[in-house]
């Protein structure tokens, strides 16, 4: 299902955002005294502004500097990390595990493993065929030394985008730059490139970019697996929890826990309701839970994704009691962990049968490497495991829109090809294609569509993006 900005406008009116108009900011609620308003805080400008310092957004921001692009990185949060870090998803899936995000998790593997001890047989690439996750904290840690290695970057945390500058430029918008709110005042931030890394879309659709939402029906691309009418539904969210032992001898009482799948670090597989006597034997003491998951009706509204949360922790109750009766601390995640939200149409759409294909693109700008993974819709066990495949530029090129790129999950994609490339490690491969190409664009001062491809893939290669993935 496509929507564009305007038809979700007239359906949302409590929406809290800066609308705009060709070379200025106008309030979405029709007050002209943000538009004469002068800010106390400067205009600042850059080469290339991420929006969202999340699994997308922080490898774009690394890949752009390190191409020589002055870049700010921009966070709603009060510390960078996105879903690892608010959601509580440490837990790693798919691949390849290459770049910014290897580096990661080997400083990761070195000195924040669970079990306080480095893994031997973790690999160059962090796959070992063993389960791996740390603790939300340490993914922050890291974060925030990555980027203090980088000088051209500078990060600005609880800095929440509420606009987006927009020119007319022959039958594109151009994106000029963005807005933040700062201590109930504006700050402006003009870049050659803006990349919108967000997870949910939101800078896209406040550059009036066309999206999708929800499932399609699987003929409106020909695809061999999904729904026979659009329902415009996304994928179900999950409050995810770590659970601590804090009473000794206490033993997860896996068993009794109601809808809550468990994984322990360094284990090849998911713990079971049968697995008590070798949970005895191995004496995690700690585990990552998936803890309870709801439907949330729209989750672009944060008003509603709130309400999804709350009945969440209410579904939760009763494992809760059985936890902290067996001896166990729960932490739950700050963040409702959120699946799915908008998907921004570009100027090629990745489908299944790209994915199912193994379709590498000539302008394949990251590999990736992942199952179908559409919670709330059956996919056949056939069609569940796929090969690698490519991501292509075109894919994160929004229609009819110049100076803006999308990095992370929302690249375009329909919802069943989403479900692959979703996950941290691909979506960190796509923000660095991001970043390098916004710094290419920026640099050369030239248009996202017309830099050279196959300068944009030999830097990618050069940096590694396309190691440790061999197609079968």
């Amino acid at each position: 299902m496509e929507i564009n900005r305007r038809d979700f406008i007239t359906k949302v009116s409590a929406i809290a955002a800066l609308s705009v108009l060709p070379s200025s900011f106008v309030a979405a609620m029709g007050n002209e005294k943000v538009e004469k308003a002068k800010s106390k805080y400067p205009t600042l400008k850059c080469d290339v502004v991420v929006v969202g310092a999340g699994p997308g957004g922080v490898p774009a921001a690394i890949a752009a500097a390190r191409q020589g692009a002055k870049v700010i990185l921009l966070e709603e949060d009060n510390m960078p990390g996105g879903a690892p870090v608010d959601m509580y998803v440490p837990f790693i899936c798919g691949g390849p595990r290459v770049g910014v995000f290897q580096e990661m998790i080997q400083v990761l593997n070195a000195k924040h493993t669970i079990g306080g001890r480095t893994c031997e047989t973790f690999g160059k690439t962090g796959s070992d065929g063993k389960n791996h996750w740390w603790m939300p904290g340490s993914y922050a840690e890291v974060i925030y030394q990555l980027l203090e290695k980088e000088e051209n970057i500078t990060l600005m945390c609880a800095a929440p985008v509420v606009g987006v500058k927009l020119k007319t430029s022959g039958n594109r918008n151009q994106v000029t730059g963005v807005r933040i709110i700062r201590n109930g005042d504006y700050q402006d931030i003009d870049a050659a490139v803006t990349i919108d890394a967000t997870g949910n879309g939101l800078i896209a659709d406040m550059a009036g970019c066309e999206y999708m939402f929800g499932s399609e029906a699987k003929s409106d691309y020909n695809e061999p697996v999904g729904i026979e009418v659009a329902d415009g539904k996304v994928q179900p969210c999950t409050w995810m929890l770590i659970s601590e032992r804090i009473k000794r001898n206490a033993i997860l009482p896996i068993d009794k826990l109601k809808g809550s799948s468990a994984v322990e670090d360094n284990l090849n597989r998911w713990v079971k309701a049968d697995d008590k006597e070798d949970m005895i034997r191995r004496d995690a003491g700690i585990y990552l839970h998936w803890g309870r998951t709801v439907y949330c009706k729209d989750t672009r509204d944060p008003l509603l994704l709130a309400q999804a949360q709350q009945e969440a922790l209410e579904r939760l109750q009763e494992n809760l009691e059985i936890w902290h009766e067996a001896g166990y601390a729960v932490h739950l995640a700050p963040k409702l962990g959120v699946r799915e939200v908008r998907r921004i149409k570009g100027e090629y759409v990745l489908t299944a049968n790209d994915l199912i294909a193994g379709t590498m693109h000539d302008d394949v700008i990251a590999h990736a490497h992942y199952s179908f993974d559409v919670w709330g819709m059956k996919i056949p066990e056939e069609m569940k495991h796929i090969g690698p495949y490519g991501i292509p530029y075109r894919s994160i090129l929004p229609t009819k829109t110049e100076g803006l790129l999308t990095a992370g999950r929302i690249i375009s994609a329909t919802r069943i090809a989403h479900s692959s490339l979703r996950v941290q490690p691909i979506c960190s491969n796509i923000g660095m294609a991001a970043g390098t190409a916004a710094a290419m664009s920026a640099l050369n001062q030239t248009g996202l569509r017309s830099i050279d491809i196959k300068q944009l893939q030999d830097r990618l290669a050069s940096m590694g993006l396309f190691d440790g993935l061999k197609k079968k």
